[in-house]
């Protein structure tokens, strides 16, 4: 189960570039990854051009270091993931341990550093592109995002948002191992009952880095005065992170490798058998995306 939080992580950067998805492309990704996987370039693209307007030759621009950001990962990084798939899926043949859980969120961490690190020159170019009403767009955008988050995040009792997200993680664990037991559903609801909220945080950590962001953009600030800013905002987290909500999230990971482990102890060989099939298509799909290349 070590392997299931890490492949569900691992399989939604390869197929989400930038770190961004959409319901719909997820489900895509579950039946044929490949396929999510080769509409990335006009969705992301596309997101881009939400949230500001492109000039035509701004979304060309776009297009074109898409493209390249998408063959650099299909060349660098999914040789990497299928590794890692291939020695997930002998390791789901047995119970994982928290140490294991914890290890592997670390490789997790790694890949997603490389990938926005490898990002990062030109979100940089583009944002030293953007005009003044293109940081105006961006900062309605910014402020529609965090409405929704907030609605989201506050929508009915503080009970009633945590029974969302024990079914939502319920119904995204079975898509990988088959359906759950009482006792694991009981797992799962044990865990998510024992986490504080931190939505206030992430939030506020949100508004910073928008904050951070137009600020630079309306300073008309160059590529390589945003580089270092960006590394900041986005990777030396720990430079700026308010050291008590870092402390919570360490907590939360540790309280989640718990859970993982417990619930890989709890596995019928059908959900491992499952299991293995799911990780086992995902290879296959990594297959057909790299030949094709």
């Amino acid at each position: 189960m070590t392997r299931l939080r890490n492949v569900l992580s691992l399989t939604a950067a390869a197929l989400v570039v930038a770190g961004c998805a959409t319901a719909t492309l997820t489900k895509l990704a579950y039946a044929n990854a490949a396929v999510a996987y080769s509409n990335l370039g006009p969705l992301l693209t596309w997101m881009v051009d939400d949230y500001v307007d492109l000039s035509g030759v701004q979304e060309d621009w776009v297009r074109a270091r898409v493209d390249r950001l998408m063959e650099w990962h299909r060349t660098e990084e999914l040789p990497k993931y299928r590794r890692f798939l291939e020695a997930s899926a002998v390791k789901a043949q047995g119970p994982f341990t928290a140490a294991d859980v914890a290890e592997h969120q670390r490789e997790l961490r790694v890949h997603v550093r490389r990938l926005v690190q490898q990002a990062m020159p030109d979100v940089a170019e583009f944002l030293a592109g953007l005009d003044a009403d293109q940081a105006g767009q961006l900062e309605r955008k910014f402020a529609e995002d965090n409405r929704k988050y907030v609605h989201e995040s506050t929508r009915g009792s503080v009970e009633e948002r945590r029974e969302r997200r024990i079914r939502r993680f319920g119904d995204h664990l079975e898509a990988w191992v088959g359906a759950l037991t009482d006792a694991q559903r009981a797992i799962i609801a044990e865990h998510y009952r024992s986490l504080p909220d931190v939505g206030d945080e992430i939030l506020a950590e949100r508004r910073y880095r928008q904050a951070e962001i137009l600020t630079l953009v309306r300073a008309r600030s160059s590529k390589e005065a945003l580089m270092p800013h960006l590394q900041r905002l986005f990777v030396d987290l720990d430079s700026w992170r308010r050291p008590e909500f870092a402390q919570k999230l360490r907590a939360r990971d540790q309280r989640g490798q718990e859970m993982f482990a417990a619930l890989s102890a709890s596995m019928t060989e059908e959900q491992r058998a499952a299991l293995q099939r799911r990780i086992r298509g995902f290879i296959r799909d990594i297959g057909k995306v790299t030949a094709a290349t």
